[in-house]
């Protein structure tokens, strides 16, 4: 996207706060992200203002995007979303947007998701857990974010085994679940989990990541047909103009630079995976299709 900055900063935009919708719980993963950048962004922008993380969770984050089609296209109003509530949730016919309902901004993550159980837990391997589900059918109970509640009904059915799938709005809640006991397992990422790793009190087991971290078996590595690399962006109401789009895209592009950003996301354990607005659009295009396929597959839609 070229730049905009000049070209707009003559209207004066911004000239007061913007807001920045994220569809899930406070105090997770992709919250600490959501307020780095809500907190370095400012003094990219040509005038400086503030930028706000506002939290709203609910309905399998749907009701947060859903305010985006609310917002007027004017550049105050923005959503840092994952991939999934764009491409998951539109194809169940609950959802008032689709994947190109929306004006894509800058692609910021790819995250990758584990499997984890408390330290103290009999499972100390996939092979060993794998055992475990196939002979107790829905005695297994995993807590789990609306991205990653695809990816276990897709587990259940290749691998012909019957977890029980505990839906939360935020990892910070769903990681709260496995801790206090109420269910035996929840799919995480480091981001969200890296003091209770440092700590020793959980585990993983395996990885639906294409990318191998460590030597944490890879669902794919076992067999199963199974790859997921979902994404993160920022995303405004269509209609906003280019100019206001070409400012956003180059300060949040230059906050994700930011050593600052940079630092911060090491030390919560996530990498920037920076992608143009075309290239986050394209990339949720593709995935609102796959993971159509998939719903098909496990027999969730016609």
């Amino acid at each position: 996207m070229a730049s905009g900055k000049n070209t707009d900063s003559e209207s004066g935009y911004p000239n007061r706060p913007i807001e920045i919708i994220a569809p899930f719980a406070a105090g997770g993963a992709y919250d600490s992200v959501a307020r780095v950048l809500a907190k370095v962004v400012p003094k990219y922008l040509p005038q400086v203002q503030s930028v706000v993380v506002i939290n709203k969770p609910g309905g399998s984050s749907i009701l947060g995007v859903a305010e985006m089609l609310k917002a007027k296209p004017d550049g105050y109003t923005l959503g840092f979303v994952p991939s999934s509530t764009i491409t998951v949730e539109p194809h169940y016919g609950n959802a008032p947007f689709s994947h190109d309902s929306f004006q894509a901004i800058m692609r910021v993550l790819q995250v990758d998701g584990f499997l984890y159980v408390k330290a103290d837990s009999p499972w100390t391997t996939y092979e060993e857990w794998l055992d475990y589900v196939k002979q107790n059918p829905d005695q297994f109970s995993v807590s789990a974010v609306p991205g990653a509640i695809n990816l276990l009904e897709r587990l259940n059915h290749d691998a012909e085994i019957k977890m029980k799938v505990v839906p939360y709005d935020g990892f910070a809640p769903a990681m709260s679940a496995l801790l206090g006991g109420h269910v035996q397992g929840t799919i995480g990422v480091p981001s969200g989990v890296k003091a209770q790793l440092e700590a020793g009190e959980i585990r993983p087991l395996f990885s639906s990541s294409g990318r191998k971290t460590d030597d944490i078996p890879l669902l794919k590595e076992k067999g199963w047909s199974i790859e997921e690399n979902r994404i993160t962006g920022i995303i405004a109401p269509k209609g906003l103009p280019m100019d206001k789009a070409a400012i956003l895209h180059d300060a949040f592009k230059a906050a994700l630079e930011d050593p600052e950003v940079v630092e911060q996301l090491n030390k919560v354990g996530m990498k920037p995976y920076y992608g143009s607005d075309e290239e986050f659009q394209r990339d949720l295009t593709e995935n609102f299709y796959i993971d159509g396929e998939t719903l098909r597959r496990i027999g969730k839609i016609k």
